[in-house]
């Protein structure tokens, strides 16, 4: 019986330390890092439940497609195309700007450093999909364009599979990702399209 109760002990001292080492931030950190360090990201999303896309994400350059609308940036200047139209438009590429569809790599790569969030991440489960670990983040700062973040991960690798934000002016918009994984880099030329044709 003695036994017993010290192996119940035990494993209980062991579940509660695996529970206790598992942070928000260990967690945000890892994502982060697994993005930075990946020599491409690609994926598929559903932006605000209506309108599909595809992105690539290396380092501070990127592609983004959505319905007619593509969008090449090389970090230095953004190459907007409409297929409707057959136009392109070059502009000047804000690095500052955290939002996802403009600077999709400057949002990935500030969540662990411009955001409160909890200390202790909240894991759901649903039957017949991969748990997730859910965590809000809400910005340090008053001037953020951003009221709050909620980005779902899932618990076995970290994958993103859902975000959600809320603007400062009260708009809330979602994006699903469909797929979300590590590919080979690009070219830098990929990102930086001959528009003279």
């Amino acid at each position: 019986m003695k036994f017993k109760v010290v192996i119940t002990v035990i494993l209980v001292f062991f579940a509660v330390s695996g529970l206790k080492a598992q942070t928000t931030a260990g967690l945000m950190e890892d994502f982060v890092t697994n993005i930075s360090q990946a020599p491409a990201i690609e994926t598929e999303f559903v932006w605000n439940g209506s309108v599909s896309g595809t992105m690539i994400l290396q380092g501070d350059m990127f592609y983004m497609h959505m319905d007619e609308f593509y969008v090449y940036c090389d970090g230095e200047i953004k190459y907007y195309y409409n297929e409707g139209t057959d136009q392109w438009q070059e502009l000047s590429h804000d690095r500052n700007s955290p939002d996802i569809l403009e600077n999709p790599s400057a949002f990935f790569s500030r969540l662990d450093e411009d955001f409160y969030f909890p200390e202790t991440p909240v894991r759901k489960e649903t039957p017949g999909e991969d748990p997730v670990w859910e965590i809000t983040l809400v910005p340090h700062s008053v001037n953020s364009p951003f009221a709050f973040i909620v980005i779902s991960l899932k618990a076995k690798d970290l994958t993103p599979v859902y975000i959600r934000y809320a603007l400062s002016d009260g708009s809330e918009y979602s994006v699903a990702l469909t797929s979300f994984s590590s590919v080979p880099a690009r070219s830098a030329g990929f990102f930086a399209p001959d528009t003279s044709n």
